[in-house]
């Protein structure tokens, strides 16, 4: 039996509203950590500022957006089990990931497999750090971008470590024995190292004749010039906005 789609128009509409809810989101978390929201720039099918980039990179037969291209920057991450949880030798500050999206999308959300194309040392990919991730989709596209830079910062409810969680050992199983025996201090370090990144005293590139400095305090929130998010089905029938939770703590809810 064949499955109902969304023409070409209305799925590529509702990846982009999903991609522009993905960079509000973090924009709120940025605020409230105290950061400088950074709003992105589109150029053709990417989407792009500071810390992330949204590429499509390729499409179904029809014109369907089919390949995502997601790129984090300022964010750390580990390539190999550290000798210290600060060695800089064994952190790196960007991590890409790429992973299709169903043709019938939203639907067979479940056949999405993120990939990452640079190695990581993390209990939920291989031994190589690169490849398939095993990794639970939660949601939609804009789930998915949400959740993979708390993956990266290796956040328990993400790595689901079976001393905590019932479940498996990973496709990495040194790496999640490394990670059952510090936790705490892992996370704890990841989450500190992503703050200091982002607390360091930047000269923006001057901007139409205009410099902005930062200089650790956030600036007033200023109103969106986008035109006004068109709520999905799920969000017109509930009316409610999901607020992403960027603690250690299970964000299912």
């Amino acid at each position: 039996m064949s499955r109902p789609v969304f023409s070409t128009e209305l799925f590529n509409a509702r990846v982009e509203t999903q991609i522009h809810t993905f960079f509000d989101t973090m924009s709120n978390l940025y605020g409230r950590r105290g950061w400088q929201p950074d709003p992105p720039i589109r150029e053709d099918t990417t989407w792009s500022n500071a810390d992330f980039t949204v590429a499509i990179i390729s499409r179904y037969r029809d014109g369907t957006y089919k390949r995502i291209r997601f790129i984090m920057r300022n964010l750390p991450g580990y390539v190999r089990e550290p000798d210290s949880l600060t060695s800089t030798r064994s952190l790196r500050y960007e991590h890409r990931f790429v992973f299709d999206l169903p043709r019938e999308y939203p639907q067979n959300i479940g056949t999405i497999r993120p990939a990452a194309e640079l190695p990581l040392f993390h209990p939920r990919l291989s031994a190589s750090g690169t490849g398939h991730a095993c990794y639970s989709v939660r949601g939609e596209l804009d789930r998915i971008l949400e959740d993979l830079p708390f993956f990266v910062l290796l956040k328990p409810d993400r790595v689901e470590p079976p001393s905590q969680f019932q479940s498996d050992r990973g496709l990495n199983a040194a790496a999640m024995a490394w990670y059952e025996k510090d936790t705490e201090n892992i996370v704890n370090t990841l989450d500190r190292l992503w703050e200091d990144r982002h607390q360091t005293s930047v000269i923006m590139t001057p901007l139409k004749g205009r410099v902005r400095i930062l200089d650790g305090e956030p600036e007033p929130a200023r109103t969106s010039r986008r035109p006004p998010r068109i709520l999905d089905v799920k969000e017109q029938r509930s009316g409610t906005v999901r607020i992403l939770d960027d603690s250690s703590s299970n964000d299912d809810s």
